[in-house]
């Protein structure tokens, strides 16, 4: 199979790596995982054994052939020809989603599955190395943006272990990391709109101190900035990059009000 460029292909090569991938998704027959971008088929061939269905969704038809050839007799499996980004979720209910991700949507693709109903249980995302070191960045890291406010907004994310990109064909030119993602089953008690509005406008500037970024977006004076900030016990100085989760919420009420 000659990997697809356009389509940001890497296949996974090691078998190890895929079967520690599996251990992690702590499947059982009760399980329906949705995997995006199969590929060859490398862990496709371990979740069709530790779940009771397997819904893996493929943008290349030409793998979705060889896929189709594959497992024509394996009933747990339905493999379906289609962009991921556009994947209806109310097809589902209660499932989990387990995958070496293309890189290329690796963004909107967390999102859609963090931010939409019905959230899937669990998450176990094959991602490059940098993006899951920025998805699970703390308050005081450079790397931290609006992608790590967002998954810490919806969900719980970590780290599980790292992969070498040689475990990759083509190599790709960055190393991998393998992410897990629990989606919370309480939110903030805030409009998700007025919050991420508020987030968006501290990150407009990300090297600015969070009271210029905020006053240049949000169209207020200096003092009513500065007035603003006081209330939520934030510094000014600060960058949006220090702000915990906690502080964009105290931020948010406060404008709210």
């Amino acid at each position: 199979m000659i990997p697809k460029k356009s389509l940001g292909q890497n296949f996974l090569i090691n078998e190890k790596i895929a079967d520690d991938i599996i251990k992690a998704s702590n499947l059982t027959t009760d399980d329906t995982v949705l995997e995006i971008g199969p590929g060859t088929g490398i862990l496709t061939e371990r979740l069709v054994k530790a779940a009771g269905q397997v819904l893996a969704v493929e943008k290349d038809f030409d793998l979705v052939t060889k896929l189709l050839n594959r497992y024509k007799s394996t009933k747990n499996i339905k493999i379906i020809h289609q962009d991921a980004l556009w994947f209806d979720l109310f097809s589902l209910s209660k499932y989990k989603v387990v995958a070496n991700i293309p890189y290329n949507i690796t963004s909107p693709l967390i999102r859609k599955f963090i931010e939409n109903e019905p959230r899937p249980e669990l998450l176990i995302l094959m991602v490059q190395k940098e993006v899951a070191e920025r998805i699970c960045a703390k308050p005081g890291d450079s790397s931290r943006g609006l992608l790590t406010i967002i998954v810490e907004f919806y969900a719980e994310a970590e780290i599980l272990f790292q992969v070498n990109k040689k475990e990759f064909y083509p190599v790709p030119q960055v190393d991998s990391a393998v992410i897990k993602i629990t989606p919370k089953k309480q939110l903030l008690n805030i409009e998700p709109a007025l919050f991420f509005k508020m987030v968006k406008a501290g990150f407009s500037s990300k090297r600015q101190q969070i009271h210029n970024s905020l006053a240049g977006t949000l169209r207020l004076t200096k003092d009513e900035v500065l007035d603003l900030l006081k209330k939520a016990q934030i510094a000014p100085t600060l960058r949006a990059e220090d702000l915990s989760l906690e502080d964009w919420e105290r931020l948010t009420k406060v404008y709210q009000h």
